[in-house]
């Protein structure tokens, strides 16, 4: 099994046209479902996650889109049941507040959250949101967390650092990594052995394209190798990724094979409960 555990998407070929073309970085693709769709055939992927999120004036537009293209109605079956539904909170979102997002999406089907300090602006290290980290450790529920540089040249709240006092205060938190640390390596290293239930994500950190943020063969060996391959999970940063070639440079890295199949699924496989 392959499961892509990085994977933006938008409703409409409008919506993710101006999505892509805002971020101001070459894209593959608009990333509406039903073109993931056909590239999950063409790569062999079996599941995948939307991690998605939105500015506070979309989020629960798009928390709400995210969870019901996910799951059956009463009288349908689900649009794209190969899909998981991570949705988005924010310490400043208005109406509901955080916890009772979480309590409304969680009746419609939501698998984890997915946060971008940078884009969000907030800290994973901000108190407001320890209420969250408690919420999601008693429904034993994943987080994916934007980790190091964005795409404009920015870090400030995506240092991986930040998350120390976090995990030092959750220690059963699940907690994925995007990007591997983006760029911050030897803090990735640290964190890794400082706490052990900490996943990472090859979203850009692994990958065909050639960006400031992307490791070589021989520097994603090592740090492969060091974290430990059953702790890293397969990525693509769909849309602006294709999966396909990502999936080929995995497979063409010095490692084993047995190394290659727990970071292409079965790490994922078994973190969100897929078996």
């Amino acid at each position: 099994m392959i499961i892509d555990a990085h994977v933006h998407l938008h409703p409409t070929e409008e919506v993710g046209k101006m999505v892509v073309e805002m971020i101001g970085m070459p894209y593959y693709s608009y990333g509406t479902p039903d073109d993931y769709l056909n590239d999950m055939k063409s790569a062999g992927i079996d599941r995948a996650v939307m991690v998605s999120f939105a500015p506070d004036n979309q989020l629960k537009n798009n928390n709400f889109w995210t969870v019901a293209i996910t799951r059956p109605g009463r009288n349908r079956l689900a649009k794209y049941p190969m899909l998981i539904p991570f949705i988005s909170v924010s310490p400043t979102m208005k109406g509901r507040t955080m916890i009772e997002e979480l309590e409304h999406k969680y009746k419609w089907g939501m698998k984890g959250l997915k946060f971008h300090p940078v884009a969000q602006e907030f800290a994973p290290d901000d108190e407001r949101m320890w209420p969250v980290y408690e919420w999601m450790i008693k429904h034993d529920l994943p987080i994916t967390a934007h980790s190091g540089f964005n795409v404009d040249g920015k870090s400030m709240f995506g240092e991986p650092e930040r998350w120390i006092p976090v995990l030092e205060e959750f220690s059963d938190l699940k907690l994925i990594l995007a990007h591997m640390g983006g760029g911050s390596w030897d803090m990735s290293i640290e964190i890794a052995d400082k706490f052990p239930q900490v996943m990472f994500d090859t979203a850009i950190a692994i990958s065909y394209i050639n960006s400031p943020t992307t490791l070589d063969d021989e520097a994603a060996v090592d740090l492969i190798r060091t974290i430990g391959s059953d702790r890293i999970l397969f990525g693509s940063d769909y849309p602006w990724i294709n999966p396909r070639k990502d999936i080929e440079r995995i497979n063409g890295l010095n490692i084993s094979d047995n190394d290659k199949k727990l970071i292409l699924g079965e790490n994922a496989e078994r973190l969100f409960n897929l078996k």
